[in-house]
């Protein structure tokens, strides 16, 4: 096979990153990366061979199964192990998966649940499943091929795309090698991170050593042995000295060697030797790190900055009391993908293209991580995948993306952080872990045990809910009956074990910044991306409706140019971006929907969205002068509908008097809001879809979206 050219040499790259006589940045996923794509047949750890095919420019891995491989669970539905593992999803077939037979093709089916007609498969964790007619038995041989969608490049930056890893940076295969030749500065080292994620599927295939090499000039500065955890998935970073006078031209070489894997080199990056720690660089750095810590589906009233008398949360609220509290904040959307679009690009939701569950963010957006990463910031995201994710476009700008829940979110946060490399940070954190289903550890139900409800078990409660007719739907809270409350107050009574220890988590976290030198210098933000409904408007959970206890955030920023305090003036998630741009000295999009929260006061509307595509209309607020109107729209359509609801936030924060009702005012709001609530659902992109697998959805259910579990 011709040798492939995985990028076009960067112009810039012989200048670097940094400012003129000061360190210099040379990032190698800019530069061009040369060798050749695997071909050929290659042996797997447990026997068997497999081969690699190019498709129409697509990457396949096959390999055979023979029909004692499969097993009958009944009649006409068979199991067989997966043994290949597809990284990502054909752009030519539209599914992560081929099996065919003797001419015969099978049709993939995304729904785990997809196999109501014959002739159709899907995989289900480490499982292939298959539809066959009744009575009939599968082929003798049956061939399954896994695309190997690897590769993404994006702004003059050459990507790989894993699973549950990406970034900037480019794939080794095993067998293979990656070559670069470019100067190499004086007094710096080469800085990278490994990531291995499996292709086989097998536990041998996933369990199998890698070894990775780096050379130089055919000289070896490195060979690191890599090993998967029970999933085949890890994570290493590396250093390796330079020559200290520099190499006008030097070759690179990395090379694996193993059982056929996703190995890719993270992040790879020339910087300087000495470069300190945060707040104690060896040169002037006026540029600041940013943090953000962000708690899915965190309530404000969660906190005693926020009304909170249960004094569950004192790790954050000993962070409150050193921030910037902005007492009265509002998100975007009440769910998770909306609304980090929203923070991501300073765009509302429907300008952004998301309409729902399955649109990714279009990669036309430029993300505020694209535009700190060319200002010259590292820009590192840890979270817990599923919406936030780069099958959903959230990982563009982000040299390092991981999403692998089973690693502790410190434990990847602490990794991340020894990756230092002199660069100013741009870190975001994730974390599920008040998000529904709520399953508080048996320490934490011991340790509340009298103070909240947490004996209850979430999937009976979920299920008592069914049968009380409980759904995404409003209904009045008057009309649910008593058992409906006690049983909201039970799943409420879970919801708080798990805020304990979300606030826990957070203390680890900042322990993490303080040991890194990032804990005063930084500007450190935590905030939520919506709240989570217990009936108070006859709704459990989240993304049902524009309530309170739905769009209402906590909000606390502690840096250099936030003032401890407490901050009255309303403020909104789409501001994020502003705000970060501010901070480092970005222009100002014109497009953008937010401004800065250092910012003066000024007199606008805040926007929140359902941000759903519901055939009965999703539900809009309008937020101005301590006044709240809610109406209806269609996502799909971009249509606004008419306004019903109308409340005083400040003497009925509660939501529990409609002023519209009788001869109260009208809901509506004024023309000219009506007019910019018109604009801000207009997509100022063309709106994409997600294309997703089996396991994409499985995961997305189990968190609620898409299924009937709670969102």
């Amino acid at each position: 096979m011709r040798l492939l050219a995985l990028l076009l040499v960067c112009a810039a790259l012989a200048a670097g990153c940094g400012e003129a006589g000061g360190p210099r940045w040379v990032e190698l996923a800019r530069a061009e990366v040369r060798g050749r794509l695997p071909e050929g047949e290659v042996a797997l750890p447990e026997g068997g061979r497999a081969r690699f095919e190019e498709v129409e420019g697509e990457l396949w891995l096959a390999t055979e199964l023979p029909r004692a491989a499969w097993r009958e669970e009944e009649p006409g539905r068979f199991r067989a192990a997966l043994p290949l593992i597809a990284v990502g999803s054909s752009r030519v077939a539209g599914a992560p998966y081929r099996l065919t037979a003797s001419g015969r093709s099978f049709v993939y089916s995304a729904d785990p649940k997809g196999l109501a007609e014959p002739g159709r498969f899907t995989t289900e964790i480490l499982a292939l499943k298959l539809a066959l007619a009744p009575g009939e038995e599968p082929p003798e041989v049956l061939t399954l091929a896994a695309v190997l969608d690897h590769a993404r490049p994006a702004g003059g930056v050459l990507r790989f795309a894993g699973r549950r890893q990406s970034g900037a940076g480019f794939w080794v295969p095993a067998g293979e090698s990656r070559r670069v030749a470019l100067e190499c500065p004086t007094e710096s080292v080469l800085r990278f991170g490994l990531s291995l994620e499996p292709l086989l599927g097998t536990r041998a295939g996933r369990m199998a050593a890698h070894t990775f090499r780096v050379e130089l000039d055919g000289a070896l500065l490195l060979e690191h042995t890599l090993s998967g955890d029970v999933l085949g998935e890890a994570a290493s970073w590396h250093e390796v000295a330079l020559p200290s006078g520099g190499v006008r031209k030097a070759e690179f070489t990395f090379s694996v060697s193993g059982p056929p894997a996703l190995v890719s080199v993270v992040e790879p990056v020339f910087a300087p030797r000495d470069s300190g720690r945060p707040a104690a660089r060896p040169w002037d750095e006026a540029r600041p790190d940013l943090v953000v810590f962000l708690a899915d589906t965190f309530r404000a009233d969660n906190l005693a900055a926020y009304g909170s008398t249960l004094e569950l949360t004192p790790e954050i609220d000993r962070f409150a009391a050193e921030a910037r509290v902005f007492a009265r904040a509002w998100t975007t959307s009440t769910h998770t993908l909306p609304t980090h679009a929203a923070l991501f690009t300073g765009y509302f939701p429907h300008q952004s293209g998301l309409v729902d569950y399955f649109n990714p963010l279009p990669g036309a957006v430029e993300t505020v991580a694209e535009k700190l990463a060319a200002r010259g910031y590292r820009c590192v995201a840890v979270t817990d995948g599923v919406m936030v994710s780069q099958r959903h476009g959230l990982e563009q700008g982000f040299a390092w993306f991981d999403e692998r829940v089973e690693v502790d979110t410190v434990e990847r946060v602490r990794a991340a952080l020894a990756a230092d490399d002199g660069r100013p940070l741009f870190l975001f954190v994730q974390s599920y872990a008040v998000h529904a289903p709520y399953r508080p550890a048996p320490e934490t139900r011991a340790r509340l045990r009298g103070r909240l409800p947490v004996d209850g078990d979430f999937e009976a409660l979920l299920a008592q809910a069914g049968t009380l007719g409980l759904s995404a739907r409003a209904q009045p809270p008057e009309g649910l009956g008593p058992r409906a409350g006690e049983l909201a107050a039970e799943l409420r009574g879970l919801y708080l074990a798990k805020v304990t220890e979300l606030d826990a988590l957070f203390g680890r976290f900042r322990a993490e910044l303080a040991q890194a030198g990032l804990a005063q210098q930084a500007t450190l933000v935590f905030l939520s991306d919506h709240g989570e409904s217990f009936l108070e408007h006859g709704t459990l959970f989240h993304a049902t409706s524009v309530h309170e206890e739905e769009l209402r955030v906590p909000l606390l920023v502690r840096g250099p140019r936030f003032a401890p305090g407490r901050e009255e003036r309303p403020v909104s998630l789409v501001d994020f971006t502003p705000t970060l741009a501010e901070l480092v000295g970005l222009a100002r999009d014109p497009e953008w929907g937010g401004v800065s929260w250092l910012a003066p006061r000024d007199a606008r509307a805040l926007l929140g969205f359902q941000a759903r595509n519901v055939p009965e209309g999703a539900s809009v607020a309008l937020i101005e002068d301590g006044r709240k109107h809610i109406g209806r729209y269609w996502a799909g359509s971009g249509e606004l509908g008419a306004f019903d609801e109308l409340y005083d936030l400040g003497r009925d924060p509660g939501e529990r008097a409609n002023l519209a009702l009788g001869d109260g005012p009208a809901a509506e709001p004024p023309a000219e809001r009506r007019a910019e609530l018109e604009r801000s659902l207009r997509p100022l992109v063309t709106p994409e879809a997600s294309n997703l697998s089996a396991e994409d959805l499985r995961m997305m259910q189990a968190l609620g979206y898409g299924g009937e579990a709670p969102r």
